[in-house]
């Protein structure tokens, strides 16, 4: 039941980090989406982002999925991970 809560806690703060660039980011987003760069349009945002997600989430978890570059590919990408880019980092794991 931990080992749940903390994957629970993990998915929600990576909704929470990816939601905000969003939010913050429309404009760039959109175009984002549309010229499949959203990684090289947001890397600072989405790098920032990482580190804090990294910083927080428990080792256990982090080490068997990788919630925050789920969001991104579902939120920020839209399920579409050409629309990430080339350059972006896949999943930690």
């Amino acid at each position: 039941q931990q080992d749940e809560k903390l994957h629970n806690d993990a998915r929600r703060f990576a909704r929470l980090l990816v939601s905000e660039i969003k939010l913050y980011n429309e404009q760039r987003v959109s175009e984002g989406r549309n010229n499949n760069d959203l990684y090289e349009r947001l890397k600072d945002d989405i790098d920032r982002s990482r580190q804090m997600y990294e910083k927080r989430v428990d080792a256990s978890v982090a080490e068997r999925f990788d919630y925050f570059y789920d969001e991104l590919l579902n939120t920020l990408a839209q399920g579409d991970a050409a629309r990430l880019g080339p350059d972006c980092p896949g999943p930690s794991v």
